[in-house]
């Protein structure tokens, strides 16, 4: 009697600790972190837990939401490239930056509603949706540095213009956390 006791403890305790770290790897998978400084990591990912009584359309729900996610920030990258690529002077790209910027808010505001939305109704979707960001937004994001490069360069070392370069470094990545917040 003892021995079943002591084995049913240990499997109910290592249960316990398996669910505490997929909750926790749900919890970060959707943190933003500071890419800018840190490319070549990708955001933590949940693992996809199977759930019955899911299956056709819904099965792509969570990684065409995390592709709808990443396709809007390449959207603002690729717009920020085009206002600055001829190296116009900070006084006129900052406030357009920031205009583009703050036309993208809302949109990514959306996007977080959907995320959320998705979470509460099918977790294993959402596990999808986070493992896909996990692996594509360092790619991405790199993507942005690299197509932001020669401007980054031009503010920072022909100009001193730190605030630029974070602007430019910086901005479409704080957009993509507003689209992936979990508070």
């Amino acid at each position: 009697m003892r021995g079943a006791f002591g084995r049913r403890s240990r499997l109910l305790m290592a249960a316990a600790v398996l669910m505490v770290a997929v909750l926790a790897m749900v919890a970060v998978g959707g943190c933003g972190g500071d890419d800018a400084d840190d490319v070549g990591s990708a955001t933590t990912t949940a693992s996809s837990a199977s759930s019955g009584g899911s299956g056709g359309a819904s099965e792509v729900a969570g990684a065409a939401l995390a592709e709808e996610i990443l396709a809007a920030f390449d959207e603002v990258v690729a717009k920020a490239a085009e206002l600055a690529k001829d190296k116009p002077e900070p006084a006129t790209l900052k406030p357009q930056l920031e205009e583009l910027y703050d036309s993208y808010r809302p949109k990514m505001a959306e996007l977080n509603t959907k995320y959320l939305a998705l979470r509460d109704a099918d977790i294993a979707e959402f596990g999808k949706c986070n493992t896909y960001l996990g692996e594509n937004r360092g790619k991405r994001v790199t993507a942005k540095d690299n197509t932001l490069a020669d401007a980054v360069k031009h503010y920072n070392f022909d100009l001193g213009d730190q605030a630029m370069v974070d602007l430019l470094s910086k901005g479409p990545v704080e957009l993509l956390d507003v689209a992936v917040k979990q508070n």
